[in-house]
């Protein structure tokens, strides 16, 4: 198990290395940073806290919810440093999605490696 924990390690370590994960954190510090997308975020955060509430009391969200949501993610969506924070998130949940994917086919694989 200590093996298995010390190649997790070393992953990790690349990963917090990697350019992907560098640009996401830099692109979410100008994000916070910066008081108009801040504000978004963080009106966009409540309104979907509102939204979960009703939908756990059993509620449906009326139309002009759905309109008003959508019009705020529309809006974020002009934010340069939100926009810039989104394709970096999108590039570093690819890289993710990558080491998953090599780690998912070496594990199918296992069986057919041994049998040769």
């Amino acid at each position: 198990m200590a093996t298995v924990m010390n190649h997790a390690e070393k992953l990790a370590d690349a990963i917090v290395e990697s350019k992907e994960f560098q640009d996401l954190k830099e692109k979410e510090s100008n994000m916070v940073e910066d008081s108009e997308a801040k504000e978004m975020l963080d009106e966009l955060n409540a309104k979907y806290q509102q939204v979960q509430m009703m939908q756990q009391n059993g509620k449906q969200i009326t139309q002009d919810q759905q309109q008003e949501l959508a019009a705020m993610e529309q809006k974020m969506q002009k934010n340069e440093l939100i926009s810039d924070f989104n394709e970096a998130q999108k590039h570093f949940n690819q890289l993710m999605n990558s080491v998953n994917q090599v780690i998912t086919n070496k594990l199918q694989n296992y069986d057919k490696e041994n049998a040769e």
